[in-house]
């Protein structure tokens, strides 16, 4: 007998973070702000019963090597023996900062778990992609984010039941952009002196945004911190300063690319630095389908 669900978690941007290492991956995390992005993941989890249990993923019609959706699909399954196809629709590219990743999990878990019918708690399938992402290397807050939606204040780094993050609704078209080639994240999480100079400014535009948690404070803080933290490369700080005339933008951490606000201007000054995508803010969170 088959079984089918589906499921969507929105993409996220981080304006700025501050990373903690612990040894429990429910434990390991961030705190930081971002926003959620309509633009996201949306995964169908097709199973059956089988003697040969496997996880297959598809992303947008093509079979691919997903180690974090895998790894949460694996986490969920524990002893079960299935044979899992999960079908997704990424709508953003990966490894430019917009947490895909991250809602390849957490959609693929919600998405499984409502085919199965496991009926496994939200905070528990939230911490299962949380632990996914962490372990793979691919993130260290976006999944907490992705769950409720908004302009999100991660409070507390880690997943349920450790993590803590305040939800701000907010209605804003956001623009989108890729730049250049893929961030190499493990350059700048496995530096020490990055990771301290991060700590320093992140800690400081974290207790400027607790004082006034808006969307301009996202915007300023973040081109803030991408500037003193030392991790902007000149081509996405020429394209902050260049839409800056027309609107708001920043770094979206960790990736070669920028989050902007603003009309038709500053999406066309954005398209000569790189690929658009334009969306809304998601304020829902992800959800089964």
């Amino acid at each position: 007998m088959a079984f089918q669900g589906e499921a969507f978690s929105p993409g996220h941007v981080t304006a700025f973070f501050v990373g903690y290492d612990e040894p429990d991956p429910l434990k390991k995390g961030s705190r930081g702000v971002g926003l959620c992005t309509t633009l996201g993941v949306h995964t169908v989890a097709r199973a059956k019963e089988s003697r040969t249990p496997s996880i297959e993923v598809y992303i947008n019609d093509e079979k691919a090597s997903a180690a974090t959706t895998e790894r949460a699909a694996k986490l969920l399954l524990d002893d079960h023996r299935y044979e899992v196809r999960l079908l997704q629709t990424v709508q953003l590219p990966i490894s430019y900062g917009f947490g895909m990743s991250g809602a390849g999990a957490l959609s693929g878990v919600l998405a499984l778990d409502d085919a199965l019918g496991f009926g496994r708690s939200r905070d528990e399938l939230v911490g299962i992609a949380h632990r996914a992402d962490v372990e793979s290397g691919t993130g260290l807050g976006d999944v907490m984010a992705q769950a409720v939606g908004g302009m999100d204040l991660r409070v507390r780094p880690g997943g349920p039941p450790h993590g803590l993050v305040k939800r701000f609704p907010v209605d804003a078209e956001l623009l989108l952009c890729a730049i250049g080639p893929p961030f190499a994240k493990a350059d700048v999480l496995g530096n020490p002196g990055i990771m301290g100079r991060i700590r320093a400014v992140g800690l400081r535009c974290l207790d400027a945004f607790e004082k006034n948690p808006s969307l301009d404070s996202v915007f300023d803080l973040g081109r803030t911190f991408a500037q003193e933290a030392g991790i902007v490369s000149p081509r996405v700080r020429e394209c902050i300063e260049a839409v800056r005339a027309y609107g708001r933008a920043s770094m979206s951490m960790l990736g070669h690319s920028v989050f902007a606000t603003g009309g038709e201007i500053a999406a066309t000054v954005l398209r000569s630095f790189g690929t658009v995508y334009r969306c809304r803010v998601d304020n829902e969170g992800a959800r089964a389908a």
